[in-house]
């Protein structure tokens, strides 16, 4: 996943979404997938971008 689509099958998809939309989790409705490929899917915000946006600042005093 570099170019921001979260690979899975069209039936790993459908399940999926049909899980979702009847309640589950999304940890329950996709548990084969890492939870930034999970947040991108509720979000729409690819994982990089999520932390570049929403990582903590530091400054150079912070750093080892």
């Amino acid at each position: 996943m570099q170019d921001g689509h979260v690979e899975m099958t069209y039936d790993e998809y459908n399940t999926g979404k049909k899980l979702y939309e009847q309640g589950a989790l999304m940890q329950e409705a996709f548990p084969n997938l890492d939870l930034d490929l999970r947040e991108q899917l509720i979000s729409g915000i690819h994982p990089k971008c999520w932390i570049e946006m929403f990582a903590p600042k530091c400054s150079q005093h912070d750093l080892p």
